[in-house]
């Protein structure tokens, strides 16, 4: 199952995207939400939920026409709530599941996906190359091989080992201890600061792809960068592995 966090306000985005959640920004003619729901089926997702806040009735009517089976769980309180809500809101939609948790503003490598659900069995996280694109979440990882932490600033003179992608597998034993940890940590927080609460006591390994071709689209430098460098090249590694 596949908790699609869509509940932010995508506020950097409106000087170019002013009626619509970051998932609708169109990229080689399609929205980058298509694109990901695509590759995460082809990956084997059946199971959609969809955490759902500014411009909701966007997500429903698209829901609605597009994948039907879809469930679409509202967070109200998305404007002053972080993704750590949205993450546990969309997982009592499927209690006791093992989900695969998808930031909704991505544009990536069709064949990510796969790769992360062919990982074995436990905790996983997918984290690639350094992109310096403004605005990254760095991983780092002790020892290597399994998360210590997840920060947007420099860690203790530490080097990272790569960038947060926003595709993270998760059990549902992560995601009850996500639970409780979210008792102590502020309403705005994270999924990220949550997995930095957690990561200590229960394993979470790295899917590192160094070579991995996405991007997350926050802004309009953002936006321009997935239409001028990453778009082409995401068309290029298809093209190449065509028969």
């Amino acid at each position: 199952m596949a908790i699609v966090l869509a509940a932010g306000l995508g506020a950097r985005l409106r000087a170019v995207q002013a009626e619509r959640p970051k998932g609708f920004v169109e990229i080689g003619g399609a929205p980058i939400i298509v694109r990901s729901v695509a590759a995460l089926r082809a990956a084997g997702i059946r199971e959609f939920v969809f955490v759902v806040g500014w411009r909701a009735e966007v997500y429903r009517a698209w829901l609605a026409a597009e994948l039907p089976g879809a469930r679409c769980v509202p967070n109200a309180e998305f404007a002053s709530t972080g993704s750590l809500r949205s993450l546990l809101l969309g997982a009592t939609a499927a209690p006791g599941r093992d989900v695969l948790v998808v930031e909704s503003d991505l544009l990536y490598e069709a064949g990510a996906p796969a790769r992360l659900l062919a990982e074995p069995p436990g905790d996983v996280l997918l984290a690639s190359g350094f992109t310096r694109s403004g605005d990254e979440v760095w991983v780092y990882a002790e020892p290597p091989g399994r998360l210590r932490r997840l920060d947007k600033r420099p860690w203790e003179g530490r080097t990272p080992a790569g960038e947060l992608v926003g595709l993270t597998r998760l059990t549902a034993a992560a995601v009850a201890r996500l639970a409780a940890a979210a008792a102590a940590l502020p309403a705005t927080a994270h999924y990220e600061d949550g997995l930095n609460a957690i990561c200590g006591e229960i394993p979470v390994r790295l899917r590192h792809e160094p070579a991995l071709v996405w991007c997350e689209i926050d802004d309009p430098a953002h936006l321009e960068r997935a239409r001028s460098a990453i778009w082409p090249r995401l068309q290029a590694a298809a093209k190449n592995r065509a028969p």
